[in-house]
């Protein structure tokens, strides 16, 4: 049996037939063995290499992206990076002006271009900032600051006051904790 946790590293299987079809030859990887239950347990996904292990180094913190609005949701838009690697725009990351809803600035399959502010191999979620295009070099120094963890005092205008970016890693937590989406999750 492959448990749908072990089918994908990069998106959330609801039923085996999302990725897979019967009589479908796969290779796939021996996990555990109970003979008291006559069970084998098998993993698809380990039979494949993790994309995240190397998710730090195609996408580093600061660099610029492109990707398509893959879903859209109350507290921001997933953009897909690659097959299977979405990121998050926070809706305080889509522009310096404020939003109500994320659709009135963004549609599904629109392409756009942000900046990663953070990478999270240990929950698989990349935080993204289109917001960030068109800050200054200190401005996005401290916006990656701030989304390390670290204490960052304000810059400019842009980063002071209400609409500061001092919540942002916060907001990125806030956001993902109340969904259960994954990375790469079937839309």
């Amino acid at each position: 049996m492959i448990h749908v946790s072990d089918m994908s590293w990069t998106r959330k299987i609801n039923h085996p037939s999302e990725c897979l079809q019967k009589g479908q030859e796969v290779e796939a990887v021996v996990l555990d063995v109970n003979p008291k239950e006559q069970r084998i347990s098998l993993g698809l996904k380990q039979a494949q290499q993790d994309p995240w292990d190397e998710i730090a180094k195609k996408f580093p913190v600061g660099s610029v992206v492109k990707g398509k609005v893959s879903k859209i949701a109350s507290f921001g838009a997933f953009v897909e990076l690659e097959d299977g690697v979405d990121g998050l725009v926070h809706i305080s990351q889509i522009s310096d002006q404020r939003i109500e809803k994320v659709k009135d600035a963004l549609d599904v399959g629109q392409e756009v271009e942000a900046r990663i502010v953070k990478v999270d191999r240990g929950e698989r979620r990349i935080g993204l900032s289109i917001r960030a295009m068109t800050m200054t070099d200190d401005e996005i120094k401290a916006l990656v600051a701030e989304a390390k963890g670290e204490e960052v005092k304000p810059v400019s205008a842009k980063t002071a006051g209400a609409e500061n970016l001092g919540g942002l890693s916060a907001a990125f937590d806030n956001a993902f904790a109340n969904v259960e989406w994954q990375p790469g999750e079937a839309k």
